[in-house]
């Protein structure tokens, strides 16, 4: 399909097809290295959260602790800070597990339109 001195598609169509597989391959690729980076800020949360429920927990128990809230303090129990701690870790895995179901749904997408120019670029020689 391609012409041996210039390197050019000869079929629009095939053509057609290439600029819009790099597109969607560009696009596909810059929103997986964006769920990267979100997973990666994720998991270190989870892993803060998960000190923090250590250190609090290393506490005894009958100590109120204060807990940030924007720019200000609460005095709360030790109970409700490590249930708050062990919700936002969940939370936290849930929005992750997400993101990697978007990022495998990506790049199956990109894998199913490459077979689908494969195909079109198939049928075009074979029609020759």
């Amino acid at each position: 399909v391609k012409m041996a001195t210039t390197g050019q598609v000869a079929d629009p169509e095939i053509a057609n097809a290439f600029a819009e597989l790099s597109l969607k391959k560009i696009q596909a690729e810059g929103q997986i290295r964006l769920s990267n980076a979100q997973i990666e800020s994720l998991n270190r949360k989870i892993q803060h959260s998960a000190l923090v429920e250590q250190e609090v927990t290393s506490l005894p128990a009958d100590v109120n602790i204060f807990k940030a809230v924007g720019r200000m303090f609460l005095l709360q129990s030790q109970d409700k800070i490590v249930d708050d701690l062990k919700v936002k870790q969940q939370t936290f895995a849930e929005k992750v597990k997400s993101l990697e179901a978007s990022k495998e749904y990506l790049q199956r997408n990109i894998e199913e339109f490459k077979n689908n120019v494969r195909e079109l670029v198939m049928t075009k020689q074979n029609s020759r």
